[in-house]
């Protein structure tokens, strides 16, 4: 247990030193090439250490995310690295430690962090989605940003619009292109402005567009329906509605509708398995394959543990820039097996499921045999 805790020890304040270091050096150089817009924002926010940690406080956890795993290898290599440079390793084998007992310290250490991550990548990280997905100019979300037309699957509505503002949950300009089953009256509905709104008692979800200009005299059609679901409501039908106002269902939210990657990417298990499951979406093979990573993220997060620890643990003697920069190919290794495998998942070549195991029978096939002699 003292050899554990003095490991662990030193794994942990290696991961505190390089985290805040990657994370200050990219976090600095950021904020002074955007240092205008948050200036300018200062003002309104409350000042500009507050615009700031806001800002930050939100992509430090995004970052953690992204660089956990590596960072958890890093460390354990500085901090083995730094045992054999004060040949306190020597001492320890010299002693009768067994190697795999000097790596068990290195294991738990990885395996805690890959269980943090996987915590903060369900928990915390949709949550704040909306905010990550700000940039520094549009830290308000009212900034016009491009929209790209999208089918509603079920219902088979094309919606289009000048452009969305993601903080207001706003179309500009929005055209919808109806089916023909629900085209009586004309294919399109242009309005002002479109917003999404949740469902209630008064209605399902769906957006409501304000200002009508096409079709003319909405307040006068009658709602259509569709499969026994009323898919387009006008004020001669619902009362909650205003002149020049209708009410077109959907089960597509407004962060998918805009299709920001955000919502795939931060969101949690639940919410993928749910938007798989609907018909709406259509989702293509990077949903499923997002879900089946998500599962396998702490196991790979180990594989490159394994993959990194021998460099330092086995019986072959390295000097410390050696065993790092060896440490460098095997993450790039690791990392061209994982986006190879998912890229050709996504392309729908192989499964997702097969393309979310293939990484880790590769990796952890490489991590067995190249660990073996650790284990001896």
């Amino acid at each position: 247990m003292l050899i554990d805790r003095y490991i662990a020890r030193a794994q942990l304040n290696a991961f505190v030193i390089v985290f805040v270091s990657l994370a200050g050096l990219t976090f600095v150089v950021d904020a002074f090439t955007n240092m205008e817009e948050f200036l300018s924002h200062a003002a309104e926010a409350g000042g500009l250490w507050r615009v700031l940690s806001r800002y930050y406080s939100y992509r430090l956890v995004a970052f953690f995310d992204a660089a956990s795993p590596v960072i958890s290898l890093a460390s354990s290599m500085f901090a083995l690295s730094w045992l054999e440079r004060h040949n306190e390793l020597t001492a320890l084998l010299a002693a009768g430690v067994p190697r795999w007992r000097i790596a068990r310290a290195a294991i738990v250490f990885a395996a805690a962090v890959a269980m943090v991550a996987a915590v903060s990548r369900e928990v915390v990280l949709p949550r704040i989605r909306e905010a990550i997905s700000r940039n520094a100019q549009d830290l308000r979300g009212d900034k016009p940003q491009p929209f790209e037309a999208r089918y509603d699957h079920a219902t088979d509505i094309l919606f289009r619009g000048k452009s969305v503002q993601a903080g207001l949950g706003r179309i500009e300009s929005p055209s919808l292109r109806l089916p023909q089953v629900l085209g009586d009256f004309g294919q399109d509905i242009e309005a002002v402005e479109a917003h999404w709104l949740p469902a209630d008692a008064t209605h399902g979800a769906g957006y409501l567009l304000s200002g009508v200009r096409k079709p003319k005299g909405i307040d006068r059609i009658e709602p259509l329906e569709s499969g026994g679901r009323v898919i387009l409501q006008t004020p001669a039908g619902a009362a909650w509605l205003q002149p020049g106002q209708c009410f077109v269902a959907s089960d597509v939210t407004f962060e998918q509708l805009i299709g920001s990657g955000n919502w795939v990417q931060y969101s949690s298990t639940p919410e993928l398995v749910r938007a798989i499951a609907n018909p709406s979406l259509g989702v293509g093979p990077e949903v499923p394959l997002r879900v089946h990573s998500r599962v396998l993220a702490p196991l790979l997060d180990m594989t490159l543990a394994l993959l990194g620890l021998p460099l330092v643990l086995g019986p072959s003697r390295r000097g410390v820039f050696v065993a790092v920069g060896m440490c460098v190919g095997m993450t790039v290794l690791f990392f061209l097996v994982t986006l190879g495998c998912h890229a050709v998942a996504a392309t729908g070549m192989i499964s997702p499921s097969a393309g979310a195991f293939a990484p880790l029978v590769i990796l952890a096939t490489l991590a067995a045999w190249n660990a073996q002699p650790m284990w001896q």
